[in-house]
């Protein structure tokens, strides 16, 4: 595809009028945002095709969990710089997989609760960390809920929705005023992205269908109530920062 034949698309994150061709990966066309630089499938798959990737996902049998003795440390790991947060409060992981983060809250928090929409991954979950409460449940089912949390964490989620917005109002919805949200996703905007985008393995339709900088994620939290309050470092090209709800 050139860019004479993309189609324009206002941009889901900041409504700019007019997004332009990006690039090509996999046969899976991106655009791009020039006000905000998020970067996005065009078109986008929806969200019942997505889905099929992880409610039959191999991670959510014990085979893929070989390597859940490592998981289960990288989560204790992390859990001291959750600890202003979540300590004594109520907790969740939103988008849990197989339970670790929630399970290390658990040590931490008043309550931990894990939502995934995999079956299997919830049900690894339940069976293997009893401490936490896990639930399938998507994105419309969670807007119908009550429950809100003073601490959200949201690991890897945001680069595989095909509707953002959607997302958000779920976010905004689970996390209470004054409560925070913590969230990783890949960083287009790292300076360890290679030039040639189409090398980078986080480049990866259509199980990443879309990308964000520091600048898109400011946008897109601002819009729903939230203030982001730090970026975490990291060497990797990941994008990490926690976001308080106002």
């Amino acid at each position: 595809m050139s860019n004479s034949d993309s189609t324009s698309v206002a941009c889901p994150v900041c409504n700019n009028p007019e997004t332009h061709y990006f690039v090509t990966k996999n046969g899976y066309p991106f655009n791009q945002c020039k006000e905000c630089d998020f970067v996005f499938l065009n078109p986008m798959p929806n969200q019942e095709e997505l889905n099929e990737q992880y409610t039959d996902d191999e991670e959510a049998a014990e085979p893929a969990y070989s390597k859940s003795g490592s998981r289960m440390r990288r989560a204790f790991i992390k859990l001291p710089r959750f600890l202003p947060y979540a300590f004594g409060k109520k907790t969740l992981d939103f988008g849990c997989g197989g339970g670790f983060v929630a399970h290390a809250l658990s040590y931490v928090a008043k309550s931990s609760s894990g939502i995934d929409i995999s079956e299997n991954a919830v049900a690894y979950a339940s069976m293997r960390f009893k401490r936490a409460n896990y639930a399938c449940m998507d994105f419309i089912q969670l807007l119908k809920t009550d429950d809100n949390y003073d601490f959200v964490y949201s690991s890897e989620v945001i680069e595989h929705v095909s509707d953002i917005n959607l997302y958000m109002k779920t976010l905004a919805r689970l996390v209470k005023k004054g409560g925070y949200a913590y969230i990783t996703t890949p960083d287009l905007g790292h300076p360890k992205v290679p030039e040639n985008i189409i090398d980078w393995s986080m480049m990866c339709p259509p199980i990443h269908v879309q990308h964000f900088t520091q600048k898109t994620a400011h946008i897109l939290f601002n819009r729903y109530g939230f203030k982001i309050v730090k970026f975490y470092k990291h060497k990797k090209p990941g994008l990490i920062f926690l976001a308080q709800r106002l």
